[in-house]
């Protein structure tokens, strides 16, 4: 009975063992433009003003490129197993006071022909944002997308040319006014340029 056991466990065993490396079928790089998308270097500072006047610094604590790899779904037994490798940009940025967190990606949706490729925000872990961007690396500002374009803008009493604007969905839902959320963001080839808040207050880059 126990050489019954032990063959059964063996042939299991033997079973189970992939035989066949896995290939990879696709590799998809960020290219230059998508990446001058996110002007930003680790070690960098980036000062801004609040619009009560304070100022203060953005510190960039990483900014850093890696390829991940895509396989589709197995539950169990995958032998051979293709998948497709594809670049992502990451970039955080942080500051003391006010406290933030911000966390710039890229990457990871140009494989799939069915969305555009995204430029994502996420703030301090609670408050998400994209800026979809075509084959050309323009972002796409419609109604579809919920983007507005400006030509030039002034904010802050500074002039900023080829800015896109965009508002936190989060925003749209927050009925009690004492509760403070980000409501937009202002970006263009500079990066972030400014982040209003559901008071109206701003914080703009200070260059």
């Amino acid at each position: 009975m126990n050489k019954i056991l032990l063959t059964l466990i063996l042939f299991l065993i033997v079973s189970s063992c992939c035989r066949e490396d896995s290939i990879e079928t696709a590799r998809y790089e960020l290219t230059a433009d998508e990446l001058a998308l996110l002007p930003y270097s680790k070690g960098q500072k980036i000062n801004f003003v609040h619009s009560n006047g304070y100022s203060f610094d953005f510190n960039v604590i990483e900014d850093k490129i890696e390829w991940k790899e895509y396989h589709d779904f197995c539950e169990w037994n995958c032998c051979g197993n293709d998948y497709f490798s594809y670049q992502v940009k990451t970039t955080i940025l942080e500051s003391t006071y006010p406290k933030f967190h911000f966390v710039f990606s890229l990457g990871g949706t140009r494989f799939n022909d069915y969305y555009p490729q995204v430029l994502n925000l996420e703030i301090n872990n609670r408050y998400f944002i994209q800026f979809p961007y075509d084959t050309l690396t323009n972002f796409i500002c419609d109604s579809i997308t919920q983007t507005t374009y400006y030509d030039s803008i002034s904010l802050n009493n500074q002039m900023y040319y080829e800015v896109c604007m965009r508002n936190f969905d989060s925003y749209n839902f927050i009925n009690d006014s004492s509760v403070l959320v980000p409501m937009s963001v202002y970006f263009n080839n500079l990066g972030l340029i400014q982040l209003k808040m559901s008071n109206y207050e701003t914080y703009t880059i200070n260059n």
